[in-house]
């Protein structure tokens, strides 16, 4: 007898003022006023944007949660399931519970690695956002990008 996975994708939903679906993602403050609520998380959090070819929202995930100073990012996990819900490109989203939106040396090694794999399988990332309190970084408008 054989076995077969079984893929369990759960959604939920989250409530956003309507000007802002069904818009393409034009800029990081587009994203930060989506999300802008990490900022008051204890732990950090990695939310995944899954982008169709227009920079329109698809979906999201939380794709993984930490602790108040670290939290773990494996970038072929984030890439296996952007590919699962069939995006063509994402953005990642990461909060930083102390307030401060400046990316770690663990955040600056991440992106490049996620922007490398996304080149390299043509599913790029376009944007690496670190949430801060009431600010943001963006690794698109800001470097390394």
């Amino acid at each position: 007898m054989a076995y077969l996975k079984e893929l369990k994708v759960t959604y939920t939903r989250k409530r956003v003022d309507d000007d802002l679906l069904n818009k393409p993602i034009e800029s990081p403050a587009q994203v930060y006023e989506l999300f802008k609520d990490m900022q008051d998380e204890t732990k950090e959090k990695v939310v995944i944007l899954h982008l169709n070819p227009q920079l329109e929202v698809l979906s999201y995930e939380v794709a993984s949660i930490g602790t108040a100073t670290r939290v773990p990012m494996e970038p072929i996990e984030i890439y296996r399931n952007a590919i699962l819900a069939r995006a063509s490109s994402l953005v990642v989203v990461h909060n930083h519970p102390s307030g401060s939106c400046e990316p770690s040396n663990a955040d600056i090694a991440v992106a490049a690695k996620l922007k490398e794999l996304g080149d390299i399988h043509g599913l790029p990332l376009q944007d690496f956002i670190v949430i801060g309190f009431e600010r943001f970084y963006s690794f698109r408008e800001n470097g390394p990008f």
